[in-house]
């Protein structure tokens, strides 16, 4: 009873942070996707399938990094910011071919945002959690073999 407590009161507090980011991570996704294929990719036929391999592909990077992080590994978060950055740069430099606007705004808001709440106390305070989850289950796994 004691740990179902804990886990409702553990994703009462840090839930809504995690939840927050990974949605982010999608949105920055899916705009510097959009504005890639209407910009670099204007006039090529085949852009829907090179659109959707890549939200495919890159989508899968997001959750296994996400789920990284998840299981307390520091990296996953790395691959994480790298994205977030890597998205950033990419929208940034589609203004030459002069996007939409408010495509242009929200593909550069999405990773600012998921970067500073990546940043933010709360899920800072959530990755230790996590990171002290994973210390724990790798004792009690060493002192179940050594017994």
């Amino acid at each position: 009873m004691a740990h179902q407590d804990s886990l409702k009161a553990f994703l009462a507090q840090y839930f809504p942070a995690f939840i927050c980011a990974f949605f982010l991570a999608c949105f920055s996704l899916s705009a510097t996707i959009s504005l890639v294929a209407s910009t670099y990719f204007r006039g090529d036929p085949g852009r829907a399938r090179y659109s959707f391999l890549a939200a495919v592909v890159l989508g899968l990077l997001l959750a296994l990094s996400h789920f990284v992080m998840i299981r307390g590994r520091a990296w996953g978060v790395w691959v994480i910011v790298i994205f977030y950055l890597v998205c950033f740069l990419t929208v940034l430099s589609t203004y030459g071919y002069r996007p939409h606007m408010a495509a242009y705004v929200t593909g550069l808001l999405f990773p600012l945002l998921g970067g500073w709440l990546l940043n933010s106390r709360r899920h800072r305070e959530m990755r230790a959690q996590l990171l002290m989850l994973r210390q724990m289950r790798q004792a009690a796994k060493t002192s179940g073999r050594s017994r």
